[in-house]
Protein backbone atom coordinates (compact mmCIF):
# COMPACT_ATOMS: atom_id res chain seq x y z
CA UNK A 1 0.00 0.00 0.00
CA UNK A 2 1.85 2.88 -1.04
CA UNK A 3 2.15 6.13 1.73
CA UNK A 4 1.95 9.89 1.45
CA UNK A 5 4.99 11.53 0.67
CA UNK A 6 4.62 13.43 4.35
CA UNK A 7 5.13 9.49 6.10
CA UNK A 8 7.67 8.48 3.85
CA UNK A 9 9.66 12.11 4.97
CA UNK A 10 9.66 10.42 8.74
CA UNK A 11 11.10 7.24 8.29
CA UNK A 12 14.31 6.66 9.08
CA UNK A 13 17.12 6.20 6.67
CA UNK A 14 19.01 2.68 6.91
CA UNK A 15 22.35 2.05 6.41
CA UNK A 16 24.66 1.07 3.30
CA UNK A 17 24.82 -2.82 2.94
CA UNK A 18 27.73 -1.90 0.04
CA UNK A 19 29.90 0.71 2.14
CA UNK A 20 29.13 -2.03 5.70
CA UNK A 21 30.72 -4.84 2.88
CA UNK A 22 33.55 -2.63 2.08
CA UNK A 23 34.57 -1.63 5.59
CA UNK A 24 34.17 -4.98 6.94
CA UNK A 25 36.69 -6.35 4.07
CA UNK A 26 39.03 -3.57 4.57
CA UNK A 27 39.43 -3.51 7.99
CA UNK A 28 39.80 -7.37 7.55
CA UNK A 29 42.10 -7.33 4.67
CA UNK A 30 44.57 -9.95 5.57
CA UNK A 31 41.37 -12.96 5.08
CA UNK A 32 39.17 -13.74 2.65
CA UNK A 33 35.42 -14.42 3.32
CA UNK A 34 32.30 -16.35 1.67
CA UNK A 35 29.48 -14.62 1.21
CA UNK A 36 27.77 -15.90 3.82
CA UNK A 37 30.24 -15.34 6.33
CA UNK A 38 30.18 -11.57 4.94
CA UNK A 39 26.03 -11.77 5.17
CA UNK A 40 26.64 -12.69 9.24
CA UNK A 41 28.67 -9.66 9.96
CA UNK A 42 26.98 -7.02 7.85
CA UNK A 43 23.03 -7.65 7.95
CA UNK A 44 21.34 -6.41 11.04
CA UNK A 45 18.51 -7.50 12.25
CA UNK A 46 15.21 -5.93 10.61
CA UNK A 47 16.87 -5.35 7.62
CA UNK A 48 15.15 -7.82 5.18
CA UNK A 49 12.43 -7.37 3.21
CA UNK A 50 10.90 -10.62 3.93
CA UNK A 51 8.50 -9.47 6.18
CA UNK A 52 5.79 -8.79 2.82
CA UNK A 53 2.31 -8.42 3.08
CA UNK A 54 1.52 -12.11 3.07
CA UNK A 55 2.68 -15.06 5.33
CA UNK A 56 5.28 -17.38 5.12
CA UNK A 57 5.48 -20.53 6.77
CA UNK A 58 9.18 -20.00 7.67
CA UNK A 59 9.74 -15.91 7.86
CA UNK A 60 12.77 -15.95 9.67
CA UNK A 61 14.51 -18.69 6.94
CA UNK A 62 12.86 -16.56 3.83
CA UNK A 63 14.73 -13.15 5.55
CA UNK A 64 17.96 -15.55 5.71
CA UNK A 65 17.54 -16.16 1.82
CA UNK A 66 16.62 -12.98 0.89
CA UNK A 67 19.59 -11.45 2.91
CA UNK A 68 21.98 -13.91 1.31
CA UNK A 69 20.91 -13.30 -1.97
CA UNK A 70 21.19 -8.98 -1.63
CA UNK A 71 24.47 -9.77 -0.06
CA UNK A 72 25.87 -12.10 -2.63
CA UNK A 73 24.58 -9.61 -5.49
CA UNK A 74 26.32 -6.78 -4.04
CA UNK A 75 29.42 -8.15 -3.91
CA UNK A 76 29.27 -9.35 -7.47
CA UNK A 77 28.55 -5.97 -8.63
CA UNK A 78 31.75 -4.66 -6.26
CA UNK A 79 33.59 -7.37 -8.31
CA UNK A 80 32.38 -6.22 -11.52
CA UNK A 81 33.27 -2.42 -10.62
CA UNK A 82 36.80 -3.81 -9.31
CA UNK A 83 36.80 -2.96 -5.83
CA UNK A 84 37.17 -6.56 -4.75
CA UNK A 85 38.48 -9.76 -5.81
CA UNK A 86 36.62 -13.28 -5.95
CA UNK A 87 38.50 -16.63 -6.44
CA UNK A 88 36.61 -19.93 -5.93
CA UNK A 89 38.49 -22.24 -3.59
CA UNK A 90 38.34 -26.05 -3.08
CA UNK A 91 37.11 -26.23 0.65
CA UNK A 92 37.44 -30.12 0.41
CA UNK A 93 33.29 -30.02 0.75
CA UNK A 94 33.00 -28.31 -2.54
CA UNK A 95 34.22 -25.12 -4.15
CA UNK A 96 32.91 -22.07 -2.97
CA UNK A 97 33.63 -18.17 -3.54
CA UNK A 98 35.66 -15.69 -1.59
CA UNK A 99 35.91 -12.34 -1.33
CA UNK A 100 38.41 -9.80 -0.32
CA UNK A 101 39.84 -6.13 -0.86
CA UNK A 102 41.98 -5.49 -3.53
CA UNK A 103 45.55 -6.10 -3.00
CA UNK A 104 47.51 -2.97 -2.62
Amino acid sequence: MPISRERFEQGGKRYSIEERILTFLREHDQQAYNVREVTEVVMEAGWSESNVEQPFEDEEHVGWVLDVATVSSILDRLVDNGALERRVVDTGTGERSYYRTRAV
